[in-house]
């Protein structure tokens, strides 16, 4: 019926009877493992011996009587119990029973019904074992079903955070290129105006035989406003690829003494001539590793919005240095100025002050400023009061 003799352990006060437990035990083809005649030493030698079963009588000598021993060595050992007794008291048993045995026998013992009962109750304490061991394999399995459902219900979270994310992107590309097309079909006009209206003189003129002089006014007047044209076309095109996240960084030297040195002379000839211009450029700033592009971008923005926000004649102070390995670069007017609210949205594509309607201008400017600073790792800080003047700072990593 078993893989193994059946280990007992016999707890009996009485010598006699103990011993006469020993020889029916073995007799019936079990094994006996000990004898403990008090409940303190049964207990202590059924810890150290591992029986597969006890025989416990119950009025037992000792700390506790049989049923204290049995319920301690039931939830300590977790081996199986039946009490063998002549007690049939009904307070008795009903405590007893209390302890959850394996079983309850009535002095004199035969043999057979000591067999049933040991194989009964040892078959039933199998089945409780394979119950155990099948509960803790579903308890595992229901934590790994758990962590499976958290897994999946995070993995599901992640997918509809990102859903959410290219949905919002494809919103705000959507709204881009509505502003696009306003800003284009806007700045677009002026520029194309010119260029027909020059066109035309320009037909006159040739048929009237008009001095040189006269038609080029005219070819000037076609050659700025293509530039003008192809200004705002490299402009919407970085600030498609900036929001998409396609421009590509590409460091390369530039000898700064040099660059600021151009810088200056075509702004007093250029955007600056109707301005005071001063200047605190610090020298032998030496070369370094940057992209050219998005430094361009850098400096042009700055410069293109202090002399564009402040009238002429005032002041535009522009100012580079080298300071803790990072270069400071900075443009100060004596402008219009912003508000705190206008501060806060500069740097939001196509975003226009409602102070500054009346001057030319697509609102790309700051916010391919910001982006160009971004990319090179450096950031911006702007100072402004209103009717007083703004400074713009730009720091980048050397």
């Amino acid at each position: 019926m078993f893989n193994k003799k059946i280990s007992i352990y016999v707890a009996e006060d009485d010598p006699l009877s103990g011993k006469m437990m020993n020889i029916t035990v073995k007799r019936i083809g079990f094994e006996f493992v000990g004898l403990g005649t008090n409940t303190d030493t049964a207990i202590k030698e059924i810890g150290e011996l591992k029986p597969d079963l006890v025989l416990m009588d119950i009025d037992m000598p000792g700390t506790v009587d049989g049923i204290g021993a049995a319920d301690i060595i039931t939830k300590k050992y977790n081996i199986p119990v039946i009490y063998v007794t002549a007690n049939s008291e009904d307070s008795v048993f009903e405590r007893a029973l209390k302890t959850a045995p394996y079983g309850y026998v009535l002095k004199p013992v035969t043999r057979d019904t000591l067999r049933t009962v040991v194989h009964m109750g040892y078959s039933r304490h199998l089945l409780s074992l394979e119950i155990q061991k099948k509960q803790d394999e579903l308890s595992e399995l229901n934590d790994v079903l758990e962590q499976k459902v958290l897994d999946r219900t995070k993995e599901i979270a992640e997918k509809n955070i990102q859903l959410e994310k290219a949905l919002l992107k494809e919103k705000e590309m959507n709204e881009f290129q509505a502003r696009v097309v306003t800003t284009i079909s806007h700045e677009f006009r002026t520029p194309m105006t010119t260029i027909m209206s020059s066109a035309d003189l320009m037909e006159m003129l040739i048929n009237k035989d008009k001095p040189k002089e006269k038609i080029f006014r005219h070819t000037n007047l076609i050659k700025t406003s293509v530039t003008e044209l192809l200004t705002l076309l490299n402009d919407v095109l970085i600030t498609e690829k900036f929001d998409s996240g396609k421009y590509e960084v590409i460091k390369e030297k530039l000898d700064l003494d040099e660059f600021f040195k151009q810088l200056i002379f075509k702004t007093k000839i250029g955007i600056g001539k109707n301005h005071k211009i001063s200047t605190q450029i610090s020298s032998g700033l030496g070369t370094i590793q940057t992209d050219k592009k998005l430094f361009t971008q850098i400096t042009n923005n700055i410069l293109s919005n202090a002399f564009k926000y402040s009238s002429s004649n005032s002041e535009v102070k522009i100012t580079a240095q080298i300071q803790d390995n990072q270069l400071f670069f900075s443009v100060s007017d004596e402008g219009i100025g912003m508000d705190e609210k206008t501060l806060s949205m500069i740097f939001e594509s196509f975003y226009r002050a409602k102070n500054v309607t009346n001057i030319e201008g697509t609102g790309m400017g700051l916010s391919i400023l910001k982006n160009s600073t971004e990319l090179l790792g450096g950031d911006i800080k702007v100072d402004s009061e209103k009717n007083v003047g703004t400074t713009f700072t730009v720091n980048l990593p050397l």
